[in-house]
């Protein structure tokens, strides 16, 4: 499944983006987002995540975004983050275009904060994914983050998932998710001037970076 360029532009602010109308030429573009299923097993009823193959930038002006291609694509992206629990996916979204990347970013009063994830940004939302199997430990608001679910998958690797619209009511500090399984809606909860996803992933406490972390092996596995 090929990414989506959204023309959307980071702000440098915690876990925010703004759209705008600059946006790469002739990008690759995906399906429009399916309409929402309705009532209470909208989760259970809808497909789960496809691999994105390509991921591109919503502008050439997001912070630590990396090397760009001509197209707008993350050159650093591929489909499988490979950790000590195994892959994780890199883009657990239903479409989305990078708008913020890891690391030191500017503030609007001239300091810096460290971003520890990826912004994934989607001004109309769509479903957000569990990165591999694992067991949910958090799911409710964290401050600033706004609603956001965490996901332990065991051998000291977790992902977070912030700035949700909504969890899947099913899911509780306990309950097991597989890989694929959608279990959020993108938002802008908290923190956020934008509908987007910001996406940590840590390995024993520590969080890395999203999008450099974990390269595909010479020989990966076909998945």
């Amino acid at each position: 499944m090929r990414g989506l360029a959204l023309g959307l532009l980071a702000l440098a602010a915690l876990g925010g983006c703004v759209a705008t109308t600059t946006s790469y030429p002739s990008p690759a573009i995906t399906a429009p987002i399916a309409s929402e299923p309705s009532g209470p097993n909208r989760y259970s009823a809808a497909a789960r995540a496809a691999l994105q193959s390509e991921l591109f930038a919503c502008s050439g002006y997001g912070s630590n975004i990396g090397q760009i291609g001509s197209r707008g694509e993350a050159l650093a992206y591929s489909p499988y983050i490979y950790t000590p629990a195994g892959p994780l996916l890199r883009n657990p979204t239903e479409t989305a275009c990078l708008s913020s990347g890891f690391g030191w970013r500017g503030l609007a009063d001239g300091g810096e904060r460290q971003h520890n994830g990826l912004d994934l940004a989607n001004p109309s939302g769509g479903y957000v994914y569990a990165a591999a199997d694992g067991q949910v430990t958090f799911a409710n608001r964290r401050g600033g983050y706004g609603i956001s679910l965490e996901i332990d998958h065991g051998n000291g690797v977790r992902t977070f998932y912030a700035h949700l619209s909504d969890v899947d009511p099913n899911l509780s500090p306990g309950a097991f998710v597989s890989a694929g399984q959608p279990v959020a809606r993108m938002g802008r909860t908290g923190n956020a001037t934008g509908v987007h996803l910001h996406y940590e992933v840590s390995i024993d406490g520590l969080t890395v970076d999203p999008l450099h972390y974990g390269p595909p092996p010479e020989a990966a596995p076909i998945m």
